[in-house]
């Protein structure tokens, strides 16, 4: 997982290029200063080296996406096997490697409206449901690989996927084929894979719930702890109080948690996630 406790940036510029590189350190803020020096020198370096160095692009540069970090996971080893972060609009992020999350959007007028969902959240059934296909391709795939199993939740755009076992590499090329099979969204995919960890949200996006005035909320500013920025984050978490992010409506396959670190993964996730709260979903 592309997590850190610690974050600090370099800017570097030589011959009349300049970058810019974050370093993360779970050591010490030295050491987090020393990684983005390291890296800046690097990326200015490579430029100068290239046959056009303004046509140069550092991709692997913006894996590193700074977000504090609220809560650890640990096993019973010490290792550190999940990360609670504030992402850039305030809301809490679940960062692990243990649990597969797969974020599949489905058109707005269809989300939850019909199939499977609208049986069970008392709407009418249209002709074709994309939920009820997009899960069915869901239960296509698990039966061509029966050794995992997922939990299926609606969101407020579509579902998520919770494969509860065996785990995969965010950034292997099983992963790769998984979320285009499932259909998930290609920027979620993208950024699992930057991240080195799967992602899911824990707290409603700020806008639907009614909360204006969304500062950008870079590590910076969290970290500096302004006035303005604890107040507005206040009445974010005031607003959150009535609303959930997903809720469980299947499970496909077994999903039977393999080890107890998996349970309390499942567990920490339904719980700040609002599953089972009958809450409205944003």
């Amino acid at each position: 997982m592309r997590v850190a406790r610690f974050w600090a940036r370099a800017q570097v510029e030589e011959e009349g290029y300049g970058r810019g590189a974050w370093g993360g350190s779970d050591t010490s803020l030295d050491d987090a200063q020393a990684i983005a020096d390291k890296r800046a020198r690097t990326m200015v370096a490579e430029v100068l080296a290239a046959d056009d160095p303004g046509l140069h692009h550092y991709e692997y540069q913006r894996h590193d996406l700074p977000e504090p970090i609220v809560q650890e996971v640990h096993d019973v080893s010490g290792e550190r096997i999940a990360a609670i972060t504030i992402n850039r609009y305030g809301a809490n992020v679940l960062n692990t490697a243990r649990l597969v999350f797969v974020d599949v959007d489905l058109p707005e007028h269809h989300n939850g409206g019909g199939g499977l969902l609208g049986k069970l959240f008392g709407r009418k059934t249209p002709a074709s449901d994309p939920a009820d296909e997009a899960i069915e391709r869901l239960r296509a795939w698990s039966r061509q690989n029966t050794s995992h199993g997922a939990r299926v939740y609606r969101t407020a755009a579509g579902l998520r996927y919770l494969l509860t076992h065996p785990s995969m590499a965010p950034d292997g090329d099983e992963t790769n084929r998984l979320m285009d099979q499932l259909g998930a969204d290609p920027l979620y995919a993208r950024l699992c894979r930057a991240q080195q960890s799967f992602r899911a949200r824990l707290s409603p996006k700020p806008w639907r719930i009614g909360v204006r005035g969304t500062p950008k909320l870079t590590f910076e500013k969290l970290a500096d702890a302004r006035e303005d920025i604890k107040a507005w984050l206040r009445s974010y978490e005031q607003a959150c109080r009535g609303y959930a992010v997903c809720e469980l409506v299947d499970e496909v396959g077994n999903t039977r948690p393999p080890d107890d670190d998996t349970a309390r993964l499942i567990s920490l996730h339904d719980d700040l996630a609002g599953v089972g709260s009958k809450r409205p979903l944003a």
